[in-house]
């Protein structure tokens, strides 16, 4: 009766297993991450970006590290300024669903920020906090404005 109760169970296991593994797969077609058939905002945005030949910021950060919230609040702080200019790609590392944008960037550390020319090419990346007047330098740079 025993033997019967564990094989039940392990198969009850293997099965939960399996339903769980269906949730997060591949999309080949977007190269992105999907839970649920959902694929991420950003890999679209930075897409969308590319498209339309607009630089981009992308930010990863988490919203519990405490030099993440002081990234984001520069972010947060800039985007305004150049909204229209430059294309703002707010990243949660928490997110499952961006899973494949922190593995294709080898997100190690928190916060890392990407800039993108029109081109695509990455033109500068960092980890760590970024002071508002410099950061709106290299955004001016970015853009041309600078």
């Amino acid at each position: 009766m025993k033997f019967k109760a564990v094989v039940l169970i392990l198969l009850v296991a293997v099965l939960a297993a399996l339903l769980a593994a269906k949730g997060f797969r591949t999309n080949p077609g977007t190269g992105g991450y999907t839970l649920n058939g959902a694929i991420s905002q950003s890999a679209n945005l930075i897409k969308q970006a590319g498209q339309d030949g607009k630089p981009a910021w992308l930010l990863f950060h988490s919203k519990t590290c405490q030099s993440c919230i002081e990234m984001e609040k520069v972010f947060n702080t800039l985007k305004p300024e150049f909204e229209g200019k430059v294309t703002f790609v707010d990243i949660n590392v928490n997110d499952p669903t961006e899973r494949n944008l922190c593995t294709k960037y080898k997100i190690q550390y928190i916060p890392t920020t990407y800039f993108f020319d029109p081109a695509g090419n990455i033109t500068f990346d960092f980890v760590g906090v970024i002071q508002v007047d410099e950061m709106r330098a290299k955004l001016m740079a970015l853009t041309g404005e600078g």
